[in-house]
């Protein structure tokens, strides 16, 4: 027999061969699935049940260090007190205070009692409303259109921080250089070159300044309008607002479309008809942002605005008297409300507006329990380091607060506020509302609530 035929005949029987090899492995494989490893499958924790099909999720693992999840050791009340009774108060005036662990709302210290006015820490107050009812991604729109009748109105949609000029930088404001540019290439690619300007703030309703606010307060903030630009201020560099912030924005605006060949033959406050067609639009940034630029800033203009917003969403009109109504009783429903408050704004001007520490210190607490509301901390400045707190912090009895306390300031004439919170040494955390008033000046009350909150970051006690 050749060599030829010799393989020939050892192919025909080698392939057979290794399929009956391979058919029976995969027999004895599926058996011992069955017999051996699917009963200790069945009793093992990580699937459960024996369901190969259906494996059971394991049980969380414990925290690498366990000793992080609670504080190395706890506030003693009296202790507390006692340090915080003990730091001097010569020319303070009057103090109400109220520290609470933040995680359970247990008392850990007080003093005075009732409300107070609580100067700029109103904002938290509203500031937790806003993103409460409005939600933290909703955003206010900027629009132009056009009329059957030819002419171009810009409507305001009552956001607060809309500027003159594009914004590269973080957070990205809306701007009205933007709208123009869309605007003008919108009337271009219908042949219009040349229009009338109507304005359109009527989404707001008046007065536009809230009566219970002093008019010394006129460079802190303008008068409320759902149109304005950069803050109502004609000079960006300097403090004036302008009395009429929708006239300044539809000047503004018309430069713009000016600048990118329209002509704007005049300019005039107008209602947006119902037909109108919608040419172009600019979103401001989420409430969330909005609410922690407030915070972050102390920003008076934008706390009442979206304050005015709040009782749009409630079906109220926006004005101060029904802001103010809105926020007491939404307040209430959060269940920060209490007899003897008032509230007469959302941005804390009005001396006439009086909180209780207790209101504030809840507020807080929502913020840090509610990922809905976190916006309300994150906005809260930094002492010695951001925001209104950025100068703060520099006596050496206060040092200890820098980068640990995050507190909202407040500050009119005779109050001085501080609200937040802070983690203690021993990692604990508490929220705190301390107000001062009726002492001899803003250094003093400001050096002891420096003092008083770093006390609190340094506690291990």
């Amino acid at each position: 027999m050749s060599a030829a035929r010799r393989a020939r005949g050892r192919a025909g029987w080698v392939w057979p061969t290794l399929v009956w090899i391979v058919a029976l492995t995969l027999v004895a494989a599926t058996a011992a699935l069955q017999v051996v490893i699917r009963p200790q499958l069945a009793d093992d924790p990580l699937v459960g049940g024996g369901r190969l099909d259906r494996p059971a999720t394991a049980a969380a693992p414990t925290a690498v260090l366990p000793e992080l999840a609670a504080p190395t050791r706890e506030v003693d009340a009296a202790t507390l007190t006692a340090r915080l009774q003990a730091l001097p108060r010569d020319g303070l005036g009057d103090v109400a205070g109220l520290v609470v662990d933040a995680r359970t709302g247990a008392e850990l210290f007080r003093t005075g009692a009732g409300a107070k006015t609580p100067a700029s820490s109103m904002k938290v107050l509203s500031g937790a409303v806003a993103l409460d009812v409005l939600g933290a991604d909703t955003r206010f729109e900027t629009r132009s259109y056009l009329t059957g009748d030819g002419r171009l109105i810009l409507r305001g949609g009552g956001d607060p921080l809309l500027a003159s000029a594009h914004q590269d930088a973080y957070p990205h404001a809306a701007s009205l250089q933007d709208l123009a540019a869309q605007t003008a290439a919108a009337l271009q690619a219908r042949g219009v070159s040349a229009v009338t300007l109507g304005y359109d703030a009527g989404l707001f309703g008046g007065p536009a300044w809230n009566p219970h606010w002093p008019e010394t307060f006129a460079t802190s903030v303008a008068p409320i309008t759902a149109l304005t630009v950069d803050h109502a201020r004609p000079d960006r560099a300097s403090w004036t607002r302008s009395p009429d912030p929708a006239r300044l924005a539809a000047d503004t605006f018309a430069g713009q479309l000016a600048a990118h060949g329209i002509t704007v033959s005049g300019t005039a406050p107008a209602a947006t008809p119902s037909d109108a067609t919608e040419l172009a639009a600019v979103a401001s940034l989420p409430v969330g942002v909005l609410v922690e630029r407030v915070l972050g800033d102390s920003d008076n203009d934008a706390a009442e605005t979206l304050l005015w917003h709040v009782a749009l969403a409630r079906g109220r009109a926006a004005t101060p008297e029904d802001g103010a109504a809105v926020l007491a009783a939404e307040l209430s429903r959060l269940g920060l409300w209490s007899d003897g408050m008032v509230a007469h704004d959302g941005n804390g001007i009005s001396g006439d507006n009086q909180v209780t520490p207790d209101a504030l210190v809840g507020a807080v607490r929502l913020g840090l329990e509610r990922p809905d509301l976190r916006h309300l901390i994150t906005g809260l400045p930094v002492a010695g380091v951001t925001g209104t707190l950025y100068e703060r912090f520099e006596g050496a009895d206060a040092l200890a607060g820098r980068g640990m306390v995050r507190a909202k300031t407040g500050t009119i004439r005779g109050v001085n506020t501080l609200t937040g919170y802070v983690v203690t040494s021993d990692g604990q955390p508490l929220a705190f509302a301390l107000m001062t008033s009726g002492g001899a000046g803003q250094t003093s009350a400001r050096a002891w609530l420096d003092r008083a909150s770093a006390a609190l970051a340094s506690c291990g006690c």
